[in-house]
């Protein structure tokens, strides 16, 4: 799912001419790409799917007694878990969630499957549509480029880019990195 869209980035660019909607589309899906990869999140599902979780004696066991550690975001309260067990979530009642912890029932099988919707949020919170416009538009504007700190050859051409985010767009999204502990 797109954080922004064509029109939104339209205005906020003035770009008056729909030739340039397939480029604006694809500027904006990078923007998207980008800024999940440098947070390591998603920030909007537009469907619930299934997480199935394992319990083994690995390592990496996302089970650590009673709480079911999540490695990606739960928007809202899953819809259906194995087993229908009661948890509570963490962090309570302050989604997005990072894991359940089991309050009645029991994990009976190896396997968890969890519904839900598998994201920061059902829909991108607006300062994220913010920036996915504005790293839209910078995008946008790397095309006519003098400068760079390195050159990236294209079928066009060549096209000197950027070594990382612009600040501002690093410091929105700053507060949004998911801290890995593994």
């Amino acid at each position: 799912m797109q954080y922004t869209s064509v029109q939104s980035l339209r205005e906020m660019g003035a770009f008056g001419s729909e030739d340039e909607d397939v480029l604006l589309n694809a500027l904006i899906e990078s923007a998207t790409a980008i800024i999940d990869h440098h947070t390591h999140r998603k920030f909007a599902a537009e469907e619930e799917t299934t997480r199935t979780f394992f319990r083994s004696h690995r390592r990496e066991n996302a089970f650590l007694g009673q709480i079911l550690y999540f490695d990606e975001d739960l928007a809202e309260p899953a819809s259906l878990i194995t087993d229908s067990p009661t948890v509570s979530y963490i962090p309570e009642n302050n989604p997005p969630y990072f894991a359940m912890e089991l309050t009645e029932g029991s994990w009976n099988t190896t396997a968890v499957a969890v519904t839900g919707y598998w994201a920061f949020s059902k829909t991108p919170p607006a300062d994220i549509e913010f920036v996915c416009l504005r790293l839209s538009k910078w995008l946008y504007e790397l095309r006519d480029a003098t400068r760079g700190d390195l050159v990236m050859v294209t079928p066009e051409g060549r096209m000197l880019v950027p070594q990382g985010l612009p600040p501002d767009i690093a410091t929105l999204l700053r507060p949004y990195v998911r801290v890995s502990i593994a």
